[in-house]
């Protein structure tokens, strides 16, 4: 009982001690977890990135592309021929794509950051086997205010920025992404206007990258754009009612030649072939139009047009079957050098339907030519003349939040004028017709 009494003792004086031992020591907390918070200044999908006061908004979708062909099979310069073994008569393909959307409200106006990467498993084309496996920046650009800088959609027009609702389509008006360097600048009462300086290389439209088109291609020679001196400058004037919008827009291009290849593949000297070294200036005019149709969600009409001379690419050249360059070369009489001009529009009416039901029809046209640049079996010269025309019309079905499938049907119209019969030596000019229809489905989950 004593040796008992006594290890009941010592414990009870072990714990006292501890009890006060624990007593001298600082008390503290766990650290506080920072939880992700939702930004609601600028709009669903934003939350504040931890530590600052930024908000992010990350997105994407996936695009499965199924289409089908028809029709002939044109050619630059030369007579159109019907579809052939080499053309798809369908063909898949899939796409997807991520954006980042970084904003923060300052004392100096709203800074934002966007960011788009694409990524094509393959693209469903109507010649060839099409990319496969591709990565591209969408777009990569800064806003401060009313500056704007980096990769983003060109200032000329804004059809294609902010419509242009076709599935694939083409349409005929300014769609180029450009490294830019822009100002904005808003006057009150829905009025604003840009300034961009954009770059030329960007705003080529020869079927080529850095090659002038040249008519058959009879001698083998290559006539080589020169380097940039002098970037484009674009200018838009703007008015954003309630009703819908107007918009005025000009851009200036410079034109300069470089090297003139020879088919053995040398340079020939300024002036071989007849043709010298050329810095000329080109320029582009246009105008849209935007009226909001109330009675259906989201209902508008909207018309774009353009007019221009050794700036072909603000016409929308580059979604041309053909293509349609600023500089034409004909190999029939290199001494010809012209450059491209000419003017296209594109009209749009869409809305929704029903709230799961979007509709939009699309009509577009190009008129382009060059001056001169065919030689005639009497020694003369006549114009070279390429005209399209593309009608379509898809239907955009919401299954649930962020999953749609839409179906697309379009008509296009390609035209040539005066074309040589043979391509070194024509015994007549003849003109040639060809038609292209396409049609398909896309399903596409956004998130």
């Amino acid at each position: 009982m004593m040796i008992k009494s006594l290890l009941l003792g010592a414990a009870a004086g072990i714990v006292a001690l501890g009890a006060a031992q624990a007593a001298d020591l600082p008390m503290t907390k766990g650290e506080a977890v920072e939880y992700v918070k939702v930004c609601s200044t600028f709009g669903p999908g934003f939350f504040y990135i931890p530590g600052s006061d930024t908000c992010l908004k990350i997105g994407g979708e996936i695009r499965a592309d199924y289409r089908v062909f028809g029709g002939d099979t044109p050619v630059a310069g030369l007579r159109s021929g019907s579809f052939n073994r080499n053309d798809n008569r369908s063909a898949f393909g899939t796409q997807g794509r991520i954006w980042f959307d970084a904003r923060t409200q300052t004392d100096w106006g709203l800074l934002r950051s966007y960011f788009q990467i694409n990524a094509s498993g393959r693209t469903a084309t109507r010649i060839g086997t099409g990319s496969t496996n591709t990565f591209s920046v969408d777009k990569a650009f800064i806003q401060f205010g009313g500056l704007t800088a980096g990769y983003a959609h060109s200032f000329f027009g804004f059809y294609d920025n902010e419509y242009g609702d076709t599935i694939w389509a083409p349409y005929y008006a300014e769609s180029n992404t450009v490294n830019l360097l822009a100002y904005t600048a808003q006057f009150g009462g829905g009025f604003s206007a840009t300034l961009s300086i954009e770059d030329g290389r960007d705003h080529r439209a020869d079927g080529l990258d850095g090659v002038f088109v040249g008519l058959g291609g009879g001698t083998g020679t290559a006539y080589l754009a020169g380097g940039q001196q002098v970037p484009d400058i674009v200018g838009q004037l703007r008015y954003d009612a309630d009703w819908g919008s107007l918009a005025a827009q000009a851009a200036g291009h410079q034109t300069r030649s470089g090297d003139i290849i020879g088919a053995n593949g040398v340079p020939l000297p300024p002036g071989g072939g007849g043709i010298p070294h050329e810095n000329k200036y080109g320029f582009a005019v246009g105008g849209t139009v935007l009226i909001k149709i109330p009675v259906i969600d989201g209902g508008h009409f909207i018309v774009e047009g353009q007019y221009a001379d050794g700036a072909t690419d603000y016409l929308g050249a580059g979604n041309t079957v053909l293509g349609s360059s600023d500089v034409f070369f004909s190999s029939t009489a290199v001494a010809r050098a012209e450059r491209g001009k000419g003017w296209s529009i594109v009209g749009e009416l869409g809305g929704n339907i029903t709230p799961v039901l979007n509709a939009n029809l699309v009509a577009s046209y190009i008129d382009t030519q060059y001056n001169n640049a065919v030689l005639t079996p009497t020694g003369g010269f006549q114009d070279y003349k390429i005209q399209e025309f593309t009608v379509a019309g898809n239907l955009t079905y919401t299954i649930v939040k962020g999953l749609t499938i839409a179906g697309e049907v379009s008509y296009t119209r390609v035209e040539q004028n005066n074309i040589p019969n043979a391509v070194v030596a024509p015994t007549a000019l003849i003109d040639d017709k060809a038609n292209i229809w396409q049609a398909g489905i896309r399903l596409k989950r956004t998130f």
